[in-house]
């Protein structure tokens, strides 16, 4: 008889993460059922909201103000399951924050296709961006790409 070989829950948990599908969206990285849970919650709030304001506002407001009302409302519930939402689901981004170097800012010159000795020439006629790339220590960078390009 064989035995089947049992697997840890560190394997499933590591197997779990690894199964995991992400959805991008504006930008944004996101998990499918936190996307649904959060279309769920943000409906419903609102809508609860609005029909709350059409329940209970009869009574203390015009009957012309009321749908306005409750629309207002709604607009609220809208707002309050947009906090709600970001408390329950952080985000999933991973940021990775690397030093300029010219070889990382002649690649992305070559990227976006652009002629490093041009721009060189349009920041150091504008003093506005020469002082900004100088107190971001990064106009050495562009002028060590720039004087590469010339020679």
């Amino acid at each position: 008889m064989s035995k089947k070989p049992e697997s840890s829950s560190a394997d499933l948990n590591n197997y779990s993460k690894k199964k995991k599908t992400y959805l991008e969206i504006l930008g944004d990285t996101i998990l499918p059922n936190q996307l649904l849970l959060a279309i769920l919650l943000s409906v419903a709030i609102s809508l609860g909201g609005y029909n709350i304001g059409l329940w209970l506002l009869p009574s203390i407001a015009s009957e012309g103000m009321v749908a306005s009302y409750s629309l207002l409302i709604g607009i609220l519930g809208s707002v309050i399951s947009l906090v709600i939402c970001s408390i329950i689901f952080k985000p999933k981004r991973i940021l990775i924050e690397e030093e300029t170097s010219s070889e990382s800012m002649k690649q992305v010159f070559e990227d976006l296709q652009l002629n490093p000795v041009e721009e060189l020439e349009l920041i150091e006629n504008d003093p506005i961006t020469k002082k900004e790339l100088e107190e971001l220590g990064v106009l050495n960078s562009f002028r060590e790409l720039g004087g590469e390009h010339k020679q």
